[in-house]
């Protein structure tokens, strides 16, 4: 990974998964979301960034002896306020680690704002059970075979074409919400080319 890469650090499940661990090692600078820096701290790191409205702090933002910026918008949460604060900033490339478990509208929250900042900047959420894209157009992704891939496409009409799945769409649609679950990666890549925004589950191997 590249070690410019940027993370934001969120305060919901705390990561276990070597991948999601391996992605905080190799970071150049974590941004935490609000508390998220506190279950941070607690796994052996050091934030370089608080963003939120640090209401969810063990402690006063001076305790962490890092940069913070109070993000005030009560209308919106603090996930998308900190994308919001990434793209103004220039940052063209982030990794989410800690956005996933423990609330479920959460987790819807987090996929709908992946499709939100997707044409923005480029976004990698990794939870402790998969790495997670939202993509619009061609893309290749590395993965190994037998990993399990799943399609989830934002609009029904959305035409899909696939390369190195076991069951191969070509400029098709899904014929239901699960119809693109479960398929089989068969190569140590594969190709997602749609013409419209899917979200991409790449299942950690066990």
């Amino acid at each position: 990974m590249n070690k410019s890469q940027v993370i934001l650090f969120g305060n919901a499940e705390v990561p276990s998964n070597a991948l999601a661990i391996q992605a905080i090692d190799n970071a150049d600078k974590i941004i935490c979301i609000d508390g998220g820096v506190d279950n941070l701290i607690k796994l052996g790191y050091e934030p370089s960034y608080i963003l939120g409205d640090l209401d969810s702090l063990a402690f006063d933002p001076e305790y962490y002896k890092c940069e913070f910026e109070i993000l005030e918008d009560q209308s919106k949460s603090d996930l998308e306020k900190a994308l919001e604060w990434c793209v103004k900033n220039k940052i063209k490339s982030v990794i989410l680690v800690g956005f996933s478990g423990l609330r479920d509208d959460h987790n819807l929250a987090v996929l709908l704002l992946l499709k939100m900042f997707s044409s923005k900047i480029s976004i990698t959420l990794i939870t402790n059970f998969c790495t997670i894209y939202c993509n619009n157009g061609k893309a290749r992704f590395n993965v190994s075979p037998g990993q399990i891939i799943s399609i989830i496409a934002s609009e029904p009409k959305t035409l899909i074409s696939t390369y190195g799945l076991k069951y191969k769409l070509n400029n098709a649609i899904l014929a239901s919400p699960g119809h693109g679950i479960s398929n089989i990666a068969i190569n140590n890549s594969i190709e997602i080319e749609s013409n419209d925004w899917i979200w991409l589950f790449l299942n950690h191997n066990k």
